[in-house]
């Protein structure tokens, strides 16, 4: 009974020992199994270099949000830099305007002064004259005046409190009266000057 089950190695003498067959199949392995070893390998080379085109990518990415974020930064302070400078130089312009308007508004009446007078007119109409440019120029830059509407609620935003002052039928903290006009941008929420207003009791 043990006779059946031979190892077919074992028959080196038989003409049909399975020899050929079995190094064919053996090859076939072989060559699966080298075709795997290869597999793997490309397999191991393509995830180094992808993990290395990741890593560079992500270092590329890092560096332009870094250069992109602080290029932000820096221009948005030279924004800033050249706000606050339009800004203090609107408010210089501003200044001269509200001292050429004094001076226009106080001026003398010089009627029958003779040369004296006359050389005092004509001077007062050249600051006339300035004074209108200067104003010319506010109105190019977007400023104009504001006035304070009186009766209207007191905003600090928008009135500059400067007294008080008590009114019949009017409730408290309301505009009673406007001392001196204010200016502001074209956008009025922007002021450069807050009026300067009188507050009911």
């Amino acid at each position: 009974m043990n006779d059946d089950f031979k190892n077919p190695l074992a028959l080196t003498n038989d003409a049909e020992a399975p020899t050929l067959g079995m190094s064919s199949v053996y090859r076939l392995f072989e060559a699966f199994i080298g075709l795997r070893e290869k597999n793997e390998r490309q397999h191991k080379l393509f995830e180094q270099t992808l993990n290395r085109a990741r890593d560079s990518l992500q270092s590329s990415f890092n560096t332009f949000a870094a250069e992109t974020q602080k290029a932000y930064q820096q221009m948005r302070q030279e924004m800033v830099g050249e706000k606050k400078f339009s800004l203090s130089l609107l408010n210089e312009l501003l200044d001269l305007a509200i001292e050429l308007d004094h001076i226009v508004a106080a001026k003398p009446a010089l009627a029958g002064a003779g040369p004296e007078g006359d050389a005092v007119e004509r001077w007062m109409s050249a600051i006339e004259i300035q004074n209108r440019k200067v104003q010319d120029a506010l109105r190019k830059f977007g400023i104009h005046p504001y006035d304070a509407a009186v009766g209207t609620p007191y905003n600090p935003a928008l009135h500059e409190r400067v007294g008080v002052k008590r009114l019949e039928g009017m409730d408290a903290l309301r505009v009673a009266e406007q001392v001196q006009r204010g200016y502001a941008s074209q956008q009025p929420e922007f002021m450069l000057r807050r009026p300067k207003v009188l507050v009911t009791e």
